[in-house]
């Protein structure tokens, strides 16, 4: 339960927040917008007007919606008949407010703090794999190995190698978590699951939680932002080469790995989420059609074309040809998810 409330959350703060960003944006430049709605139809209530806008509540819980007229200039009000630069600032807003959130929730993550290696005996946990004996036991990512069975732990190897000697027997580690030494009883397994672990944990270099106060949180998580966006277009580009798996995700794949971050504790599903939220960016941004990216193309041959637009209705035709694309894409991936994690 707690998994699928925090999916929930996560997916809808991340798409409201998409969509408040165009909201603000329209608003901003005088585009009419009919309505601002939280989820998706159908409508359950009205909550009030705004400036001409109905700000309605929905029934299905996935986001929200502005509801503006975009394509045909001949309508008073709508976005196609703004300038170049008001239109550009309007798609792009959407993909902007989620970078802007990622700069806020990794800051947050800061403020609460963050695990640190130190040089010191013992060893850190890193990771913690979900149903796994570590995870049964109430370890966590950022505990502290400090002994296993009567034998002090001196590095993570040596830690590997305490457990490889219990395996199929219970065995006591202690563990120390910020100020507090407890300790758990696990029994290794014999024959884990591949890339699992004896006990389903990844280990490094022991950890100390470090805080930041705000003044230098805030420019750690700008930092920590333009960092993520920076490997994941290197990423990008050594996926288009070959020289990695090109993989990507659909709902129920980012439900699975959220069911499993919110499992580790709340620090960790904060930094996921803004992990996300700079995945969104990019991908709106992405120059294809039905996507904010593709819509600031049509901008940009506007320009190219010395101030001369593609006729509104071929514009509509494309992105409507790129929605119905990315929707078998999305049902292609889903099938491919559920296979992946039920199959």
């Amino acid at each position: 339960m707690i998994g699928f409330i925090s999916f929930i959350v996560v997916f809808n703060l991340l798409i409201f927040v998409h969509e408040l960003g165009h909201f603000v944006a329209a608003k901003a430049v005088g585009v009419e917008i009919s309505e601002f709605g939280f989820g998706y139809p159908p409508r359950l209530i009205k909550l009030g007007t705004w400036r001409g806008t109905a700000i309605t509540l929905n029934a299905l819980p996935l986001g929200g919606f502005v509801k503006m007229h975009e394509d045909d200039p001949s309508v008073p009000g709508s976005i196609a008949n703004r300038s170049r630069s008001a239109r550009a600032l309007v798609f792009s807003a959407g993909a902007l407010m989620n970078l802007l959130l990622a700069m806020l929730l990794y800051s947050v993550t800061f403020m609460l703090g963050v695990p640190m290696p130190v040089e010191q005996p013992g060893t850190g946990i890193y990771y913690v794999t979900p149903n796994s004996p570590a995870a049964r036991a109430g370890l966590a990512p950022g505990d502290n190995v400090i002994s296993i069975g009567d034998q002090m732990v001196r590095d993570s190897q040596h830690a590997v190698e305490l457990v490889k000697a219990h395996l199929g027997q219970p065995v006591t580690l202690a563990v120390q978590r910020g100020d507090e030494t407890f300790d758990v009883t696990v029994t290794p397994r014999v024959d884990p699951p591949p890339n699992e672990g004896a006990i389903g944990i990844s280990l490094d270099l022991p950890l100390t939680r470090q805080s930041y106060p705000i003044w230098q949180a805030v420019p750690l998580g700008v930092r920590t932002t333009f960092g993520t966006v920076r490997a994941m277009c290197q990423g990008i580009r050594a996926a288009i080469r070959g020289a990695l798996p090109f993989q990507i995700s659909g709902p129920v794949g980012i439900y699975q790995t959220t069911k499993e971050v919110a499992q580790t504790g709340i620090d960790r599903l904060i930094e996921f989420t803004a992990f996300l939220s700079i995945n969104l960016f990019l991908l709106n941004l992405l120059p294809l059609p039905a996507l904010d990216g593709g819509r600031l193309i049509f901008v940009l041959l506007e320009l190219l074309r010395g101030g001369r637009r593609i006729p509104p209705e071929k514009e509509g035709f494309v992105h409507a040809i790129g929605m119905m694309a990315l929707i078998g894409l999305m049902i292609v991936v889903t099938v491919i998810d559920e296979q992946r994690y039920f199959g």
